[in-house]
């Protein structure tokens, strides 16, 4: 009995301080919990919006700028997700810096899809208002 009571001492255990997850990992969850957050995903969870498709006499906003639709939440985190994917492939262009025609293709990708995502929340906030 002894015998494998020192067996099992010495068998060594990771400790849970030592693992970590990767980078990624890591960043992926903080990016999709504020998107999450500024989408108003906090917001839907605790009002319970309704969810309003746009039909001819409903533009698909709700009129008061302290309330939202759920469609509209779920359209600002589409924007917030297309924003962020626009920065990412600009950040990834630099990675091309001996393919110049790649690195401006990726740019031009980049940047088109931050103008989409900044000019289309700046429309869906000014048909709210």
């Amino acid at each position: 009995m002894s015998r494998q009571i020192e067996k099992i001492k010495r068998i060594k255990f990771p400790r849970i301080s030592s693992l970590k997850p990767s980078n990624s990992i890591i960043v992926l969850i903080i990016l999709t919990l504020s998107i999450f957050i500024l989408g108003g995903g906090v917001y839907d969870i605790m009002e319970q919006p309704l969810a309003v498709l746009p039909t001819p006499g409903n533009p698909g906003y709700y009129p008061d700028i302290t309330h939202q639709f759920l469609t509209e939440s779920i359209s600002f985190i589409f924007f917030l997700i297309i924003g962020i994917s626009g920065g990412y492939i600009s950040y990834r262009s630099t990675r091309y810096a001996y393919r110049p025609r790649e690195a401006k293709m990726f740019l031009a990708i980049g940047v088109l899809m931050l103008f989409v995502a900044i000019v289309g929340s700046e429309l869906a906030l000014q048909t709210k208002i």
